[in-house]
């Protein structure tokens, strides 16, 4: 079932965001409007019984121009282009090639062919040299007919969608300023860097260049601001290795070593953090021998004494520091920062869950990361 629901959901269901109800009923209200004025339009023409009638192709063309009027397949090009240049063709091949599924593929073929090199594809207008096609390899049909067709669904959508409010027809291809605007100057995305990406994407993409800088905008401005409102849940290390009181020092060392890492929680048998043991710590009490390197002086201290008696710490419990910076895993990010670097021991903050147990670490590494993804969206946003 599972496999059956991952499949359905990766290769059957669009991946695209749902429309919001007010864009719904705002299309639904525009469809309807739009085909009672295009059936109108038609109506009143004064034309030849047997010419003015509505064509299938305009069912489609409909849901393109009232549900989708931003996108570069509504525009008046590709709507007058994508349909008059189809229709023509699929009226030759109708006429001179048979039989009519010959006539017919071809039709569509060249349909493509024509409005892929023109830049007016229109999908509907694959529909419209079917149609075509087949009925001039029947009976004689007009042309008038698709080109009252047009006109009346062109006015049409040029009525409705600059009358409901929220949308405005046609879009307009953005003028490309004379001078750098601030946004250009900081390196931003401009014309020729989406004339770039579209090239090497090499595929049509239903989006016009002006939504898709707003997207990218909308994108950019919502990661700053998630990035802004991160907390320490969200970057700390919870895999944390910790050590107790009565840990001895080689194995603390060691721990330290084996993972390399440069500072380890000291935790009561509750999880509460108590202490902090780091490099520095060890380093401080060693005691240096004239006639033994910084090695040899590190291994003694680290060497167990087999006695009960000993001149040297044993246990991290003797060389942790007891003064410390803790954050909770709820504290913003910006607040971390600011501890880290008034803390005494820079390398490393224990964090801590609701319960005032240890909840993970953060590290000035994990912060730098967190830092840089930030100074990132604040710089895609510019």
């Amino acid at each position: 079932m599972n496999s059956l629901r991952e499949f359905t959901q990766r290769y059957l269901i669009p991946d695209a965001a749902q429309l919001s109800p007010a864009e719904r009923w705002r299309s639904t209200l525009a469809a309807l409007i739009g085909m009672l004025l295009i059936q109108g339009i038609l109506a009143v023409i004064p034309a030849q019984p047997g010419i003015s009638y509505l064509l299938a192709p305009l069912g489609a063309t409909s849901v393109i121009l009232f549900v989708l009027p931003h996108s570069p397949l509504a525009q008046p090009w590709p709507l007058v282009g994508g349909l008059l240049l189809p229709a023509i063709i699929g009226l030759l091949c109708g006429t001179w090639i048979q039989p009519a599924l010959l006539a017919v593929a071809i039709a569509l073929a060249l349909a493509i062919w024509v409005t892929a090199w023109l830049r007016c594809i229109h999908p509907p207008g694959g529909a419209m040299a079917v149609v075509f096609a087949l009925a001039a390899s029947q009976q004689p049909v007009s042309l008038v007919t698709a080109l009252l067709n047009v006109g009346a669904v062109l006015i049409a959508v040029l009525v409705v969608n600059n009358i409901i409010p929220g949308r405005h027809y046609p879009q307009f291809a953005p003028k490309t300023p004379a001078t750098p605007t601030p946004r250009t100057q900081r390196g931003s995305i401009r014309h020729e860097d989406l004339q770039y990406a579209l090239e090497k994407i090499d595929t049509y993409l239903d989006i016009s260049e002006e939504d898709l800088v707003r997207v990218y905008d909308l994108a950019t401005n919502h990661a700053h601001q998630r990035h802004e409102q991160r907390i320490c849940a969200e970057i700390m290390t919870t895999e944390v290795v910790s050590v107790e009181f009565g840990t001895e020092l080689n194995e603390a060392w060691a721990l330290l070593q084996n993972h390399k890492l440069h500072g380890l929680p000291v935790v009561d048998r509750s999880k509460r953090v108590i202490g902090l043991l780091t490099l520095d710590n060890f380093l401080r009490h060693v005691k240096p021998e004239v006639d033994q390197g910084i090695g040899d002086n590190i291994r003694r201290l680290l060497r167990p004494t087999p006695s009960a008696y000993s001149d040297k710490p044993e246990v991290v419990g003797q060389i942790m520091s007891e003064r410390f910076t803790v954050v909770r895993s709820a504290d913003s990010i910006s607040q971390t920062v600011s501890l880290l670097a008034a803390s005494n021991h820079p390398v490393i903050l224990p964090v801590i869950d609701e319960n005032e147990r240890l909840a993970g670490v953060i590290s000035q590494t994990d912060l730098l990361a967190a830092i840089y993804q930030k100074q990132a969206a604040t710089a895609a946003r510019y």
